[in-house]
């Protein structure tokens, strides 16, 4: 299996690369708040044009520094590229809104299939004063000032807590969770078949959530298994925060990749639900990547087991790399794959 496209690389290379060259050419300066520059484009152009740049990525992408939420601080504009989802949208339209003055610009980066035109249906009273700076090759720069009204500006004003019922534990826990978040407020349908068919779990077991988003696989597990060493591991920085909270004993680390676990003791068995989308393209590295990469952090007769939409067709791919793989459950829509290095 390979990845089915570069189209998400595609489009980010278009998009920042069109924010850049106008940055390039307007020059704007002063302290400026830079949210999701995945490639540093639009940084550089900024640096270059004279502007004191601050970066804030929710996404550890390629060994990048992350954080959940942004510094604090006064800046004299901001840059936000458009995140996918309207509920990251607005989360982190109000903690770049909370850092600026009354009248400071915010420009509002994305492409036109990725729904930016739809953008300032939800500005929610912070930004007025809509123009549009460049369309090019389906991108576009929106550039906004700020309005005196108040934002939520620290990422505790978001926090929800939901009760979850999951597969084997007899009552519902309370888990925390953020807007944007996958599955928010409720028990995704991947997750919950995983859960049916989880093996049987022997006490002190070193157990990775690989992909942990808001660490609800963890968190069953130890339900399950009191004494269970858990590790916690996702690119997103805002889901890192929630899972941290839910399985306060674990061991979290903020990583795009198995790469960041570093060496260490080898797990008995890896979980997960991996993601297969880079914003709205389907993307099976992260995929590949774990199960290339099993081999190096499982102990003897230790297992990975995975959920993926039964369209994804992994099947081969276990057991190419195991040799030997099991179907556990198979459903209409997801099946879950539990390979075994020989």
């Amino acid at each position: 299996m390979s990845r089915l496209s570069n189209r998400a690389g595609d489009r980010e290379a278009t998009v920042s690369g069109v924010a850049a060259d106008l940055f390039a050419e307007r020059r704007p300066q002063g302290r400026i708040l830079v949210a999701g520059d995945t490639d540093g484009a639009m940084t550089r152009a900024l640096k270059e044009g004279g502007a004191e740049v601050s970066s804030w990525n929710r996404l550890a992408l390629d060994g990048k520094p992350a954080a959940a939420w942004p510094a604090d601080g006064g800046f004299d504009g901001a840059v936000l590229r458009l995140p996918r989802g309207w509920a990251a949208f607005e989360m982190a339209l109000h903690a770049l809104a909370a850092r600026l003055p009354s009248g400071a610009p915010l420009w509002i980066v994305g492409s036109n299939d990725e729904g930016i035109t739809s953008a300032p249906k939800r500005f929610d009273g912070l930004l007025d004063g809509l123009e549009t700076l460049a369309i090019k090759r389906r991108a576009r720069v929106l550039e906004t000032r700020r309005t005196a009204a108040s934002a939520r500006g620290n990422l505790e004003d978001w926090r929800e807590t939901i009760a979850v019922g999951v597969p084997g534990i007899d009552r519902p826990f309370d888990l925390v969770s953020y807007p944007g978040l996958f599955a928010h407020g409720h028990l995704d349908a991947g997750t919950e078949c995983l859960l049916q068919v989880l093996p049987e779990i022997a006490a002190g077991t070193a157990v990775l959530d690989f992909g942990c988003g808001a660490g609800v696989i963890a968190r069953a597990v130890r339900e399950r298994v009191s004494d269970a060493k858990l590790t916690l591991l996702d690119v997103d920085a805002v889901a890192l925060h929630a899972a941290c909270q839910n399985v306060p004993d674990a061991e979290c680390v903020l990583s795009d990749g198995l790469s960041g676990l570093g060496a260490r003791e080898r797990f008995g068995l890896i979980l997960s639900n991996p993601p297969l989308h880079r914003g709205k393209d389907e993307d099976f590295g992260m995929l590949e990547a774990l199960v290339a990469g099993t081999k190096q952090y499982l102990k003897l007769r230790g297992s990975l087991v995975a959920v993926t939409q039964r369209t994804a067709g992994v099947g081969k791919l276990f057991k190419t790399a195991f040799g030997h793989a099991d179907l556990l459950l198979e459903t209409p829509q997801f099946q879950v794959w539990k390979g075994t290095p020989k």
